[in-house]
């Protein structure tokens, strides 16, 4: 017999927390619970404001009547579903099918704003000594995940951006960058940015995630200075595939939860495996109970990129689940409104 709840939360999170111009003052989303004997399993499904295609209205009245489905044991149409939607479901039944593995560790590459000594005590030893020069040290594929953080660029002037980064890179004498526009930089301030850096440091930038506004100007920047490029938005909004297979692209960003099922990012992450590519995991803002998921989706997918989840700091609270080392409060998911079970 199979059941189901549906709960809906709503968490503060940090003040100040704008995204694309929207301030965001809490984070709302739904979690469906799936029972089927003696197994459970449950799911997150939080469409990002601004962000992803679906309302959160239009998940929730798609979630409801998806589960209803599931619950009638009929086969759940998931390329048909809201991205979010699609995500959160199919992970509750992976999970509910026991075929998500536990990490050891719940691994995230930090994100840093620009202060080189929080950035080092959140790296803990990645100046202990020199790494070994093998394919797998220092890099993108590396398997120490300390030695890289995230930095968002282009929020001010091309000059202050150029002197955070150089900064951190001389102070942390084995860290790597990787570096997220969102899409904020002109061509010719990308130009800027990059050719203001020595090669030396240059080497050291993992990838540039979404520089411009126009990825067809990212990808004639990437082809002529050599920048290495990633994409996010671009693997979701365009229909190009020669644009986002391009040689020129090193890394594909996977946001699952705007992408769709688990099915859909299992296969885009063997695309860019097959391609020669980097595919990182990386969150929407999801509470705890999904970042947990999401550590244990990466470490089965891409077992050896650190993934980019380092989200949790906005929340005020945690999600039924508690991520390690996080001090923030937990909150029983219990504790949030019931706002569908099927009758039996």
């Amino acid at each position: 017999m199979r059941q189901a709840r549906i709960y809906q939360y709503t968490l503060p999170v940090t003040a100040g927390l704008f995204l694309r111009d929207q301030r965001l003052t809490q984070r709302e989303g739904l979690v469906v619970e799936l029972s089927e004997g003696a197994q459970r399993g449950w799911g997150e499904i939080a469409p990002l404001p601004g962000f992803s295609q679906e309302t959160f209205a239009e998940a929730r009245h798609a979630l409801i009547a998806a589960t209803a489905v599931w619950c009638d044991h009929r086969n759940i149409a998931m390329p048909q579903l809201p991205p979010s939607v699609a995500w959160g479901l199919s992970i509750a039944q992976a999970e509910l099918d026991q075929r998500l593995p536990t990490p050891s560790s719940f691994q995230t590459v930090p994100v840093c704003t620009g202060d080189p000594d929080a950035l080092f005590a959140a790296l803990g030893h990645v100046s202990d000594g020199p790494h070994s020069d093998g394919p797998h040290s220092g890099g993108p594929h590396s398997d120490d995940p300390s030695d890289e953080a995230k930095v968002k660029v282009g929020e001010y002037e091309v000059a202050r951006d150029r002197l955070m980064v150089t900064t951190l890179l001389d102070a942390i004498p084995h860290l790597r960058l990787r570096l997220d526009a969102n899409r904020r930089w002109r061509p010719e301030q990308l130009a800027a940015f990059w050719c203001g850096l020595s090669q030396a440091h240059q080497a050291r930038i993992s990838w540039i995630e979404e520089p411009c506004r126009d990825p067809y100007q990212s990808l004639a920047q990437a082809e002529a200075l050599g920048v290495p490029l990633a994409w996010d938005e671009t693997l979701r909004d365009s229909d190009d595939t020669g644009l986002k297979e391009s040689d020129h692209v090193r890394t594909w960003v996977i946001k699952p939860t705007m992408m769709g099922d688990f099915a859909q990012v299992s296969q885009s992450v063997t695309r860019a495996h097959a391609l020669g590519k980097i595919a990182v995991i990386s969150s929407s803002l999801e509470t705890s109970l999904g970042l947990t998921q999401l550590s244990r989706v990466a470490s089965s997918l891409t077992p050896n990129v650190v993934p980019g989840l380092d989200t949790l700091g906005v929340f005020e609270q945690q999600l039924d689940r508690t991520w390690p080392g996080a001090n923030q409060p937990l909150i029983p998911l219990d504790d949030q409104p019931l706002i569908w079970v099927n009758t039996l």
